[in-house]
């Protein structure tokens, strides 16, 4: 990786027009805005009023966050040494790749992990389990670790207290579409924060030509966010958020497992070429 340990982007490193280019358009439409297409309504007549109403609604409403500033964009991410073993992933301090000696000195000893996620594996089918994307401890040489990418991305509390501006002013229809929007941009930063992992490890050559490839996944490797079926142990998330420092973006997790600010994501990135979503 480029660097070992953790960095900080805030608003004046992320160009937030790149980052609605990131916009996942049919879960903000359909699944964010309701706007369902009726079944008696044929396909050319609904992208036509999509094109036609609801495309100037997202461009009048992202030119009024721009202008405004209604989103704070922060991302902290990094990289850590880590190795597997079995069904576990331990982790490293960024610390030792720092050290001059760790690559060529043989006779020292492996550094205790800060940290270790351990990962349920597939009962049927391919028997897949998260460590596996990863370098095996016993195949390590004296010296040699994996990468392991995580990040952790906020659109910020203006996101939650603009919300609730709107709503208490019975601008009901503003809430929704701004509401809607915060909840997919916060996605989008994510989006494009994985785009720069992906470029940094060296894998810029094989992105994909179109947002839609993106968001079906046509790049190498994937990103999984505790909680879901591949990494469910939602434990390991505060865990992720001290490795990372979020709290230097403002982000805390509270003993119901939200995180807060409520437009919030994490993730850990895989970036071995087989590594795609499954259930576990």
């Amino acid at each position: 990786p480029p660097f070992w340990g953790t960095r900080v982007l805030t608003p004046s490193d992320i160009s937030l027009e790149e980052v609605f280019g990131y916009l996942d358009l049919q879960a903000l439409f359909v699944g964010q805005w309701q706007f369902r297409k009726p079944q008696e309504q044929s396909r050319e007549d609904y992208d036509a009023f999509l094109k036609e109403t609801v495309h100037p609604i997202l461009e009048t409403w992202k030119q009024r966050i721009l202008s405004e500033n209604l989103l704070h964009p922060h991302i902290v991410y990094g990289y850590f040494p880590c190795l597997a073993e079995g069904n576990s992933l331990h982790i490293y301090d960024p610390a030792v790749m720092k050290n001059s000696d760790m690559g060529t000195n043989n006779r020292l000893p492996l550094p205790e992990p800060i940290a270790t996620f351990t990962f349920p594996r597939q009962r049927s089918l391919r028997r897949l389990c998260i460590a596996d994307f990863f370098l095996p401890k016993e195949l390590a040489k004296p010296g040699e670790f994996d990468v392991f990418p995580m990040q952790a991305v906020t659109v910020g509390e203006v996101a939650t207290e603009f919300a609730q501006k709107l709503f208490k002013a019975d601008q009901y229809t503003d809430y929704l579409y701004y509401y809607g929007l915060s909840v997919q941009t916060a996605e989008a930063v994510a989006e494009w924060c994985h785009t720069r992992i992906r470029h940094e490890l060296g894998f810029g050559d094989l992105e994909p030509a179109t947002l839609r490839e993106v968001l079906q996944q046509r790049y190498q490797g994937s990103r999984y966010s505790f909680g879901y079926p591949a990494c469910p142990n939602m434990d390991d998330q505060p865990v992720q958020l001290e490795l990372l420092g979020a709290d230097r973006i403002g982000m805390t997790i509270d003993e119901s497992e939200q995180l807060y600010p409520e437009q919030s994501t994490t993730a850990i990135v895989a970036y071995h070429p087989t590594a795609k979503y499954f259930s576990a």
